[in-house]
């Protein structure tokens, strides 16, 4: 399909500012077909939220895909993994997730307990330093560890932690091309390789937290596991390890890569405007809350969802064949200037500031997200608490890295005060 820019598909954004091309799709219609990834791009919020909104019109597609062996796979073959049920019991799992496991009263203790004291700990080992990079050695360190205690974890040294954040990385590689309908065709040997590798990690992944999972059957605390062993025999009679384990992961995976890249691209936004860095230091923690939503709808870390269609079906006047894959683009609705005033502009005082979708929407929308939003705005804090000055040192402009994960390297900063 032609643009006005030099990007003709979808894929071609890799690694780039995607925004030009949203931007130039949004003008041909809300829905536009991508021929060469052969899906439906949904830009416009509207018709991203009468999307995300169906999941009986519109349906996980990941079983359904060429992946879907891999993503068995990753998923320990559970057929009760968050990622394949559908429903009442996916209605019913997320209820458990969104309104107790990761409630706001939930995250609250945890903000006291777990992640201020673990920011700060971060933030203290870069003592003494006068340059560092804020995204390899602050924003990349501060979901995995926060993961460790939630869960208990024994062992969780910087090597160990930083092991599992190489291991989950390998697994939202093969997130991304899977996503991305990379393998729906006739996949390369390369992409196979990512699939392969991650399932490699998967194992080893599950080998380090089968442990825990089995002490905790027996022996209860206060930690995430014990909350999965106490809570889950209320969904299924027959709960049990494996869906114990997949959980343990799915909060792993969900709240690893999404957060860190937030966190890299909320540093990126405030070190490249002064006058919006000195707005929110002044504003204190209201004021960081309310940049944090910005953040998450200009430069949210997912960019987007598939979907694949159960019927035909008519959306923003595009009609769509059963099976069609369709992509929501999270991002190109955010940026929807039907939707946002000024869509591209930071505004602190923006209403229904919360109204994006960086978390999606619907009976799918994040269950982690109130978590999210307290490592978010807690990271924020603790660095502008700390240091009265950061500047950007880069040899030259951070790029936007990433395809459906995107964020902002490198970031080297000085810092002082």
């Amino acid at each position: 399909m032609k643009m006005g820019t030099d990007m003709e598909s979808y894929w071609d954004t890799e690694d780039r500012n995607p925004h030009p091309f949203y931007d130039a799709l949004r003008a041909r219609g809300d829905v536009v077909w991508d021929n060469h990834i052969k899906a439906w791009l949904v830009t416009g919020a509207a018709a991203n939220r009468a999307v995300l909104m169906d999941d009986s019109t519109y349906i996980q597609p990941y079983l359904s895909m060429k992946a879907g062996e891999g993503y068995r796979a990753l998923r320990l073959n559970n057929p009760r993994s968050f990622h394949f049920l559908t429903g009442e019991e996916h209605r019913a799992m997320h209820r458990w997730w969104l309104m107790d496991l990761l409630s706001p009263q939930w995250v609250a203790e945890y903000m006291d307990t777990v992640v201020t004291p673990i920011i700060g700990r971060i933030l203290s080992s870069l003592e003494g330093r006068e340059e560092f990079d804020i995204a390899d050695e602050y924003a990349e360190r501060i979901p995995v560890a926060i993961f460790a205690d939630l869960m208990d974890l024994p062992d969780r040294t910087t090597e160990t932690l930083a092991r599992i954040k190489k291991l989950n990385d390998r697994i939202a590689d093969f997130a991304t091309i899977a996503n991305s309908l990379k393998l729906e065709g006739e996949p390369t040997d390369e992409l196979l390789a990512v699939q392969r590798s991650a399932i490699a990690a998967s194992e080893e992944l599950n080998e380090m937290l089968r442990p825990v999972v089995e002490e905790r059957k027996e022996r209860r605390g206060e930690d995430f596991v014990s909350r999965l062993w106490a809570g889950g025999p209320a969904l299924y009679e027959d709960w049990n390890s494996t869906d114990v384990l997949d959980a343990s992961r799915r909060l792993l995976f969900a709240g690893s890569d999404t957060t860190t890249l937030s966190i890299a691209n909320a540093f990126y936004m405030l070190l490249t405007d002064e006058s919006l860095l000195q707005q929110v230091r002044a504003g204190g923690r209201p004021a960081i809350a309310k940049f944090v939503e910005e953040v998450l709808r200009l430069n949210g870390s997912v960019q987007f969802r598939p979907r694949r269609a159960m019927k035909d079906v008519e959306l923003a006047g595009q009609k769509i064949a059963k099976g069609d894959m369709v992509i929501a683009v999270l991002q190109a609705a955010n940026r929807d200037p039907a939707h946002f005033a000024c869509p591209h502009v930071v505004n602190l005082d923006r209403k229904a500031i919360r109204a994006h979708f960086a978390f999606n929407v619907g009976p799918r929308s994040c269950p982690g997200s109130n978590l999210a939003r307290a490592e978010l705005v807690e990271s924020i804090a603790q660095m502008l608490n700390r240091y009265t000055t950061i500047r950007l040192v880069n040899p030259g402009e951070p790029v936007l890295r990433g395809f459906m994960f995107r964020s902002y390297r490198p970031l080297h900063v000085a810092v002082s005060g």
